[in-house]
């Protein structure tokens, strides 16, 4: 599963539980990683928004609805991992860059 099918279903998940707000700041976030250059400061900053939320005491403290409690962290922990490696990449190293 990549980035973007990991954040999906998160916040398909978030959603079904009623986590709305969460969902959607997700989306934004989402959006920002997704489309700006590796480079962009704005995008690194919404990446570090995104890794905050991995927390235990944040996404980690939702109740999601009909999967369990390992199933949620899981996810979330795989959804951090993508997340610091998108981090980690280089100006121009980023595949949807190239021709």
């Amino acid at each position: 599963m990549n980035l973007e099918e990991i954040s999906d279903n998160i916040c398909n998940e978030l959603i079904k539980s009623s986590y709305i707000d969460q969902a959607d700041d997700i989306k934004r976030l989402m959006i920002k990683v997704l489309t700006l250059d590796v480079s962009d400061l704005i995008r690194n900053a919404a990446i570090d928004s995104l890794i905050s939320r991995c927390h235990p005491k944040w996404l980690g403290d939702c109740y999601i609805k009909n999967i369990t409690y390992k199933e949620w962290s899981d996810l979330v922990t795989k959804f951090n991992n993508k997340l610091n490696k998108e981090k980690q990449m280089k100006a121009g190293s980023n595949p949807k860059n190239q021709s």
